[in-house]
């Protein structure tokens, strides 16, 4: 930033701050580590796993001389020339600075929001007008209440535009943002579903984000997609308007040049002069022609030339913002994250290290920061700091960045980390491949990000045949769209046994910790102590134990159900041989048949374990037997009032759980049993829906995608028979089958065959012959141009924004969509992703 006189802060004498002479600071921070100016000023955020009031003395130390503070902080000891500023909120008091700065600047600012893509369209606008314009942009997703205004702080005189990030969650927060921005452009990429847990629907969604329209003055321009939720907002705002998804003959318009969707689709821009761009793209598919317009008309309307907006395509891929998470078949832990260009990015990243099983050897290859001459030593040495901190094993630093600072800072702070440097990714890569082992956790962040491929082909030696995609920001989205549903009372047990729906247990437990989930269901207890051994924090739930498996229960520390005198017993005498406390729910059979004992009994069990000094009655349960199914409702709700009655005796006698729980996830989506605090989710976590009536309770977003590829196509003449048994006959004088890598033993089982559809470059193809054991058959004789290596979408969303319903391809194989997804075989490459894209599906 520029040297700013905080005296054009309206709060600086309410603050304590001496107005009679200047006030000059030329660093803002919020991170002790990073103050290097004798005019600094420290900003005191309190947070929820550290508070920077703890760090005034580190601020101080490196050079700070202002620093901004709760009213009632007191420090605790003397801290002499160190200009305090009280305030009641350090946040809102860095929101009022920034926007301050922001003012005192000649630079026009494009405000950017929308529910997702704006990481994106900034990025690639950014790269259309260097050249034309001085630009200045927000570091990588910095758009939150903090984002902002540190992202307003990079501002400097001599840029010319800025493009700054606005995202928000909740109601009212874009207020702030929109008056600290002060925008002068505005660009709204798209209203989603992202936030209906905390925004409610998207008529509100859209409400508070046109918010970004600043209401002290008129913006220049705003573009729009064309939604009906937009357009009711602007009659009453007189700002010039364009919407980026319908053509306009003034301004640049982006189609694709064919249909049918490929591997690579050729599009073509019309500019308003007469002239074009033609080029072709490989990847992301689904928003890319949305980039395209958005970015091609805010670039013409701020002046950039057709020449100039083409030669910035001609080197562009896009590069979503998400991470890709995927175990090698030895058994390596890849994490491949976005691009870098921060080190607060790289504190974010190095967290990925926590979420892998504990005692792994933890390998960071790293690839310096977007824009090589824009970092200071000080920017490397900080990413030292941090990967000191992480104990990283090996460090792999690759490209041509000056990474000078950041070498000596870890040889003089952590020398025990191996360092090694390449001059290219694909050194670096083959560096892995002689150097990793099993069990190894390898996270790969750089100044640009790679494909997976790049990573599938190196360590797989080509890109995977059958991926299943879980995408993780889906999951953290749907617990929150649950606990809107819920009481806010009411804690969510999650269900990770079979593998987590045959995901990855540990993977999911790790990242279910970080959403706030505090205790893990399993069925078995060797399921429960695989996620102990793997270091999971979380408390575990095991349904059901054997009475031969006590001492393993003890020895773990497991919570389990329990139902029968003599598992009671066991338990309660191995816990106090191993003098340890377990924590036991009594299950109570209420119609389900399976586990529990019957309610006469539970009285009686019940005060068996309040006797038992070794065991703490933690929780009472049972489990509903069709809460999916509308025409049961009254039996559900049968079910819930015996739990109850029962628990009110046991209340009434002294024996009162800490917790009582009854509905898995149609349960608590479709009733609302508030005598109860504890919901068991399973299939919702990962936004499947065991019956239609659970859809219609509540939307949420899915997580799973399953896709595969060709892997041969034959023709065949009318008459010829496919696969085994000769179940299906070619009916025209010719028909193109293709082959697919996938079969039963990966669990597409023969029930679905000839009943399902997939999605070849955009068209269905339908199932054909008997499923074989390792490959199935589909017809894709009217697929233009299909080829051997073409994806195939077989349940999920693909990267063209396809989609196709896991519940309906269940439905057509006689099947469940619990049995589908668990099914899914070991062949099956896991890729958890995290990325902000959202569909209307």
């Amino acid at each position: 930033m520029d040297p700013f006189d905080l005296r054009q802060w309206s709060g600086f004498v309410a603050a304590g701050g001496d107005s009679s002479s200047p006030a000059i600071t030329d660093q803002i921070s919020i991170d002790s580590r990073r103050v290097d100016s004798p005019q600094a000023l420290f900003v005191a955020l309190p947070g929820q796993n550290m508070d920077g009031h703890n760090f005034i003395s580190n601020a101080q130390s490196n050079g700070a001389k202002y620093v901004l503070v709760k009213q009632e902080w007191t420090p605790p000891h003397s801290l002499n020339n160190l200009v305090i500023l009280r305030v009641e909120d350090p946040l809102r008091a860095l929101q009022e600075i920034a926007g301050a700065y922001r003012k005192e600047l000649p630079c026009q600012v494009i405000g950017i929001t929308g529910s997702y893509g704006k990481t994106m369209v900034k990025d690639l606008l950014q790269a259309m007008l260097i050249g034309t314009k001085a630009v200045v942009a927000s570091p990588e997703s910095f758009n939150s209440q903090i984002g902002v205004p540190l992202s307003l702080l990079t501002i400097s005189k001599h840029h010319e535009i800025a493009l700054i990030e606005a995202a928000i969650s909740q109601k009212d927060e874009m207020d702030n943002l929109s008056a600290i921005i002060d925008a002068d452009y505005c660009i709204i990429t798209h209203i989603g579903k992202k936030h209906l847990a905390t925004l409610g629907d998207l008529k509100t969604t859209a409400t508070e984000i046109v918010k970004i329209l600043p209401s002290s003055k008129k913006c220049d321009w705003s573009l729009f997609p064309n939604d009906p939720h937009l357009i009711s907002h602007l009659d009453s705002n007189p700002t010039p308007h364009h919407f980026w998804n319908q053509h306009d003959s003034n301004l640049p318009h982006a189609t694709f040049s064919r249909e049918d969707s490929g591997a690579s689709m050729p599009y073509q821009i019309q500019f308003p002069d007469g002239t074009h761009h033609a080029g072709e793209i490989t990847s992301g598919f689904y928003f890319f022609l949305d980039l395209l317009n958005i970015t091609s008309k805010a670039a013409w309307l701020l002046g950039t030339s057709a020449e100039k907006i083409s030669h910035a395509l001609t080197t562009y891929t896009p590069v979503p913002m998400r991470t890709e998470i995927w175990k090698s078949p030895i058994g390596t832990t890849f994490i491949n994250d976005t691009y870098c260009s921060d080190p607060q990015s790289v504190d974010n990243s190095l967290k990925h290290f926590q979420q892998g099983p504990s005692g792994n050897r933890k390998i960071f290859a790293f690839g310096g920061m977007k824009g090589k001459h824009q970092h200071l030593d000080t920017d490397y040495k900080r990413v030292g700091e941090a990967i000191a901190r992480t104990k990283v094993n090996l460090l792999i630093l690759y490209g041509d960045h000056h990474f000078d600072s950041l070498i000596k800072e870890i040889s003089s702070t952590a020398p025990q980390i191996e360092i090694s440097t390449c001059h290219s990714y694909r050194e670096a890569l083959n560096l892995m491949k002689a150097r990793i082992k099993s069990n190894d956790t390898v996270l790969i962040k750089g100044d640009h990000k790679h494909s997976i491929d790049n990573l599938t082909e190196a360590f797989n030696d080509s890109v995977c045949s059958n991926q299943c995609i879980i995408n993780l920001a889906a999951v953290a989205e749907n617990i929150k769209r649950i606990r809107s549903r819920l009481a806010p009372r009411v804690r969510i047990m999650v269900m990770v046994k079979a593998l987590a729906y045959g995901t990855d247990e540990v993977r999911m437990a790790k990242f279910l910790e970080t959403c706030a989930i505090d205790i893990l269901g399993v069925s078995y207890v060797d399921e429960g102590v695989v996620l102990k051994r793997a270091g999971i924090s979380q408390s575990i739930f095991v349904i059901n134990a054997a009475i031969y498996e006590a001492a393993k229960v003890v020895k773990w520390e497991l919570e389990i159900g329990v139902s029968d005198k003599s598992l009671i017993e066991a338990v309660a005498a191995e816990a106090s041989r191993q003098n340890k406390k377990i924590k036991v729910h009594l299950h109570i059979d209420t119609g389900m048949g399976r586990f529990g004992c019957r309610p006469e009994d539970a009285f009686y069990l019940a005060k068996l374990i309040s006797d038992c000094p070794s065991l703490e009655f933690d929780g009472v349960m049972t489990h509903f037997a069709c809460a999916d199914d509308p025409t049961q409702d009254a039996f559900t709700t049968e079910q819930a009032d015996n739990l109850e009655h029962i628990i009110e005796k046991l209340v009434a006698h002294g024996m009162i759980p800490r917790w009582s729980h009854a509905a898995n996830s149609s349960g608590a989506l479709r009733f609302n049993f508030s005598q109860f605090n504890m919901v068991r989710i399973g299939l919702a976590v990962y936004g499947l829906y065991a019956s239609p009536t659970m859809q219609e309770a509540l939307e949420l977003r899915l997580a799973l995608s399953l896709i595969s590829r060709i892997v041969g196509i034959n023709t065949c003449k009318e008459g010829e028979s496919i696969s085994y048994g000769r179940s299906y006959k070619v009916e025209r004088d010719q028909q193109k089958i293709a082959v697919l890598p996938i079969g039963y033993f990966d669990g597409l089982h023969r029930n679905y065959s000839g009943k399902g559809t997939v999605i070849i470059r955009g068209k269905r193809a339908s199932m054909v012959g008997k499923i074989c054991m390792d490959f199935m058959m589909v017809d894709v004789t009217d697929i233009p141009n299909v080829a051997p290596g073409d994806p195939v979408l077989i349940f999920g969303e693909d990267e063209y924004g396809h989609y196709l319903s896991p519940e309906e391809l269940a439905s057509r194989g006689d099947s469940i969509i619990h049995e589908l997804i668990t099914c899914l075989g070991p062949r099956i490459q896991r890729i958890f992703v995290h990325e902000e894209a959202q569909r209307t599906h």
